[in-house]
């Protein structure tokens, strides 16, 4: 109900993305720079970041931390703040986390101070308590995963870095490290540009043209989009709202689509007039290898999987977004200008 299979290891992975959105809010609010994931010799998962650390004032008696920790809320966040990221499909907070743990420590740094409590089994056993003075800030979770829950209480690494590997890009000024018994740091400041030249879709293929690169945003809409062409056929398409990834795609990859052939008209008048977008598409994406983003508030979903985006603006704020930078790009990418020029001329002749 709450994070999914305990058997195959995703529920446990569900409990690391629920410390690690805790921090990356802090991320988005401006305050953190840096998230570092280990795993013990024991199995103990901890979660560090240099944010400004999680509140320790009081409510009704008991410290907002603690009420973090062992109170269930409906919204979003336990305080309603903003920005905020849920990182896979439920986003059920820290409780969930504190619940099914052995047990679960949290140190905090804020304000010049350091304090720690302990909880097991979804239960404080300790009072927060101050432990004397801090030159940093920043929170630390460390929680191993309960055994009466998890059938095997062993983080797998592999799945682990291959999120991290996608957040790197997605979040460019933010430094994620993981470290077992070996140390991985991944820290993309190139982005998206980064993602697609390291897609397994991209691997072994000959490059046509430089990336293109698209930072954008209309109607509150972030929109960023990475391209490249291979000498190649086929098609890799990416996509991403917010921090999920949408394997369905969506109105964003659709104003993606939208977008490029919008620029391709702009580039090639001649070649394109009396043409279909569905023509245009079909050569532009030959060889093609892409990614966008979109972020955005409430973004609205075609199932509860959230593998679709349905949120209807998105479509054309994305092609606005895009549809000029592209027309540029193209006059400065001379292979593929002649790539499509050519193609469109067949199709015309063909028909």
């Amino acid at each position: 109900m709450y994070i999914g299979n305990p058997w195959d290891g995703s529920g446990l992975a569900h409990l690391l993305w629920e410390v690690v959105a805790n921090a990356l809010d802090e991320h988005l609010a401006g305050h953190c720079d840096r998230i570092v994931i280990e795993v013990g010799e024991d199995g103990a998962i901890s979660v560090e970041d240099n944010g400004r650390g999680i509140r320790v004032d009081e409510i009704d008696g008991v410290s907002f931390a603690e009420r973090a920790l062992t109170s269930f809320h409906t919204g979003p966040t336990l305080d309603g703040h903003a920005p905020h990221e849920h990182i896979g499909t439920r986003g059920v907070g820290l409780f969930v986390v504190c619940a099914l743990s052995e047990w679960l420590e949290l140190q905090v740094s804020r304000d010049g101070r350091r304090y720690g409590q302990r909880f097991e089994r979804g239960l404080a056993v300790s009072m927060l308590r101050e432990s004397g003075v801090a030159d940093t800030a920043g929170t630390r979770i460390v929680f191993a995963p309960d055994p009466q829950i998890f059938s095997d209480t062993g983080l797998d690494p592999g799945p682990v870095l291959a999120r991290l590997r996608e957040m790197a890009c997605l979040f460019p000024r933010l430094t994620l490290a993981f470290k077992d018994r070996r140390a991985h740091v991944f820290h993309e400041p190139e982005g998206l540009a980064a993602y697609v030249r390291a897609s397994d879709a991209f691997l072994g293929a000959e490059p046509l043209t430089d990336t293109f690169v698209c930072t954008s945003s209309d109607e509150s809409i972030l929109v960023e989009v990475a391209a490249l062409w291979c000498r190649s056929p086929g098609t890799s398409l990416d996509s991403f709202a917010n921090v999920m990834r949408t394997t369905d795609g969506g109105t964003h990859v659709d104003g993606l689509l939208r977008g490029l052939v919008s620029g391709v008209r702009q580039a090639l008048p001649d070649a394109c007039r009396g043409r279909h977008r569905a023509d245009i598409e079909r050569v532009l994406t030959s060889g093609l290898r892409a990614v966008v983003c979109v972020r955005l508030d409430d973004p609205e979903y075609g199932r509860p999987t959230k593998d679709r985006l349905s949120s209807p603006s998105v479509s054309a704020v994305v092609e606005r977004c895009i549809a000029l930078p592209f027309a540029a790009y193209l006059q400065a990418e001379p292979a593929l200008l002649a790539r499509l020029a050519g193609g469109l001329r067949g199709d015309a002749e063909g028909s």
